[in-house]
């Protein structure tokens, strides 16, 4: 399978076939596989450090059935995970993977807390901001970074995918309301039907909005989504070789 030179491949939480999500190992064996972006989700600690975990409990990668947002950053520093990893902190995540751009998942159990951090440790630092996709579940949380950051680029909240997603589908522009370089998540298939093809994606480009196809399960979903023309690709593996 050709890849498609301009298509941005975004690794969802590393690549975790053998490594846990999340992890440093799991996002050097990303790099390696030759993603363009690292995807992650940001957690908030009790005193404002952000910890990279998908679930606001550490249950599923751990012994230890603990809420994050309950623990210090040393508490959970001393954690070994189910493999032996350490949880990865943003900065830690920042400073070691520096050369490579972030989509950061604004987690919405501790959503305001991080907010408030980040904008701590983007203050004057435009190189960060322009580094980074963000993601946001409520519309309240992206205004509030927006507020201090409104170059930053989002990714269109799951609500607006799925409206947008559907009424091209049904080829319903007027109840679409696609904003203008914003980038839309759509599935490959929709209730088991192809979603992903050239006539919704240009309908989406139409509107000068993009597309990223989420998470292909399978060899013929991700060349559906070549053969669509997305602009991303978010995906739980290894990109396939561009020639």
């Amino acid at each position: 399978m050709n890849r498609p030179i301009d298509t941005i491949w975004i690794s969802h939480r590393g690549l975790a076939q053998v490594h846990i999500e999340n992890t440093q190992a799991a996002f050097e064996q990303a790099c390696d596989a030759g993603f363009n972006y690292l995807e992650t989700d940001l957690q908030s600690c009790k005193d404002d450090h952000i910890v990279l975990c998908h679930e606001p409990n550490l249950s599923k990668i751990s012994d230890l059935s603990a809420n994050i947002s309950e623990m210090t950053r040393q508490q959970l520093s001393n954690i070994s995970l189910y493999n032996g990893a350490k949880l990865l902190f943003l900065d830690e995540f920042i400073k070691i993977f520096s050369q490579k751009r972030w989509v950061f998942d604004i987690k919405p159990e501790t959503a305001t807390q991080t907010i408030n951090t980040l904008k701590l440790m983007f203050k004057n630092k435009d190189h960060l901001v322009n580094n980074t996709i963000f993601l946001f579940w409520g519309e309240n949380e992206q205004r509030l970074f927006l507020n201090d950051f409104p170059q930053a680029v989002c990714f269109a909240r799951s609500d607006e995918c799925y409206r947008a997603g559907f009424a091209m589908l049904l080829a319903l522009g007027y109840g679409a309301k696609i904003e203008q370089d914003k980038i839309y998540s759509l599935h490959p298939k929709f209730f088991g039907l192809p979603l992903l093809n050239k006539k919704i994606v240009q309908r989406f480009h139409d509107r000068g909005a993009k597309v990223l196809g989420y998470l292909p399960e399978s060899d013929k979903d991700v060349q559906r989504c070549f053969s669509a023309g997305v602009d991303y690709i978010l995906s739980n593996h290894a990109p396939p070789l561009s020639s």
